[in-house]
């Protein structure tokens, strides 16, 4: 058979295989639609010859687009011919030169894409439909502003993907962003379910993506995810009978057991968490899950230690950002360091060495001197201290007006002066400086702390096994799914 669409996405932790999830979350409401897609993971795997089978045999006079997203791909600058790092690290990584590791050199979708040679894998397409449009969307678009693509979708791409499909007369600017939260009253986001085919090939070991809700209660001033702030939890989190619903069919369809939490901070409610909880005590399979906290709620409601470890979580990102008072207060994180640290001790007698957690501090912020940096990082390696299985101490990201147009911006980002900040050269914005006697005066001079603390740390932190192994996956997508879905296709079934 042939598709009305095709998404193309890549790989989310390479050099190990899971799926690029917003790929498969618009291919669901497609589908909900009436639309036959076609999700192609694993690009960065994904050989020429391998697309030109796809080619043939996927695409008909049926076929309305190709999408292509950026979220996996590597941050890249179009104007540099330089070798490219993992697709995993963060831009920071690229723009400093620190942790670099060639990109690997194989003439594949996200390879071409990198190096500004994606038009032959366009043609390719179009040899067997000239008419089909051309889309690219996800987290990086303007990394890619030279990609040729007929539209460009910014943000969440839900309702913006149906406008276009169905009002045929609207004349379309190249930038689709009507609507870049898909907060339209039309989208029912809490009865919406991400679904997966036969054409997906999907392993009982993977380690799937679910959303229980979209977007966040609080609105720290260094976050630049686009749906902080939201006020009522009813209006943002998916129903119980939903998300049981597509666990449930996960694991009857595919075997699988073992999740990412998406949400931008799973605890922000301690009634989602009391819900997840009935949702899991429902399935009849144990559900593992690794997911995104906020230290500050666990320690005003500590039950949700219970209620997390009960539910399954085997893997946890604390983003602790800083223990210093006044740096704390002016990200929106004024709770006592006590307090916070008194919580990580109450939630290792309940979580043991069972779950595996990772925390985040930055390094930069506002008035936090780098002797407290220090500090913070040495109390980190205490033998008895209860998370110093993964810190992780990364510099403050500073992406002001006019570096990228289709990018969130934090609150930080958008007045960087009101909170202390000067961008010297917009040609190497990231490289902010600062003049407040903390001893951290510039992007540089954080990444050295970092580089420290990190080269330190890697000789004393404590290892804890993490049950959620993408290597329990798919382990090569060639065998494992490209020449599985080439025959399917070739097969028409």
């Amino acid at each position: 058979m042939t598709f009305d669409a095709i998404l193309l996405t890549d790989t989310a932790v390479y050099p190990n295989w899971t799926r690029g999830y917003g790929a498969h979350r618009l291919a669901s409401h497609l589908r909900a639609h009436g639309y036959s897609v076609l999700v192609i993971d694993f690009s960065i795997k994904l050989k020429f010859d391998t697309w030109q089978e796809i080619c043939k045999y996927a695409i008909g006079d049926n076929t309305l687009f190709v999408g292509f997203s950026t979220t996996w791909w590597p941050y890249r600058n179009p104007a540099q011919d330089n070798p490219f790092v993992s697709p995993v690290v963060n831009l920071a990584d690229n723009v400093s030169d620190f942790n670099m590791r060639e990109y690997p050199n194989e003439m594949t979708l996200t390879y071409d894409a990198v190096k500004g040679n994606s038009q032959r894998w366009i043609d390719e397409a179009k040899k067997y439909n000239e008419r089909i449009k051309i889309l690219i969307g996800g987290a990086k678009i303007d990394w890619y502003k030279d990609f040729p693509a007929d539209y460009f979708f910014s943000g969440l791409g839900e309702t913006q993907i149906m406008d276009f499909l169905t009002e045929k007369l609207r004349i379309w600017p190249k930038y689709i962003q009507h609507d870049t939260h898909a907060d339209h009253h039309r989208w029912d986001w809490i009865h919406s379910s991400t679904r997966y085919t036969e054409y997906d090939f999907i392993q009982p070991g993977e380690i799937l993506t679910v959303e229980t809700a979209r977007g966040c209660k609080f609105k720290c001033s260094f976050c630049s995810f686009p749906l902080i702030g939201q006020k009522k939890i009813a209006d943002y989190t998916k129903t119980e009978e939903t998300l049981y619903r597509e666990l449930l069919e996960n694991w009857e369809k595919w075997g699988v057991t073992d999740y990412w939490i998406a949400d931008d901070t799973f605890n922000d409610n301690t009634d989602k968490l009391r819900m997840f909880k009935k949702i899991t005590d429902r399935l009849p399979f144990d559900l593992n899950y690794r997911a995104y906290l906020r230290l500050d709620v666990l320690a005003m409601h500590p039950e949700q230690i219970g209620l997390l470890y009960d539910s399954g979580i085997k893997n946890c990102w604390f983003g602790i950002e800083t223990f210093h008072a006044e740096a704390a207060k002016s990200i929106g994180k004024g709770m006592p360091e006590d307090k916070r640290k008194n919580a990580l001790y109450e939630m290792q007698k309940v979580w043991g060495d069972d779950v595996a957690v990772a925390s985040g501090y930055i390094v930069g912020l506002p008035h936090e001197p780098k002797e407290h940096v220090y500090k913070q990082a040495e109390w980190f390696m205490e033998e008895n201290n209860p998370i110093n299985h993964n810190p992780n101490f990364m510099p403050l990201i500073i992406n002001p007006p006019g570096a990228y147009d289709h990018h969130p911006q934090s609150a930080i980002d958008k007045n960087p002066e009101k909170y202390g900040y000067k961008i010297p050269d917009m040609n190497r914005f990231n490289f902010w400086t600062k003049d407040d006697d903390t001893g951290i005066g510039s992007f540089e001079e954080a990444w050295e702390v970092c580089a420290d603390i990190t080269q330190m740390m890697n000789t004393r932190s404590k290892i804890v096994d993490d049950p959620l192994k993408y290597e329990n996956g798919v382990k090569d997508p060639d065998a494992e799914y490209f020449e599985l879905l080439v025959e399917k296709l070739k097969n028409g079934n």
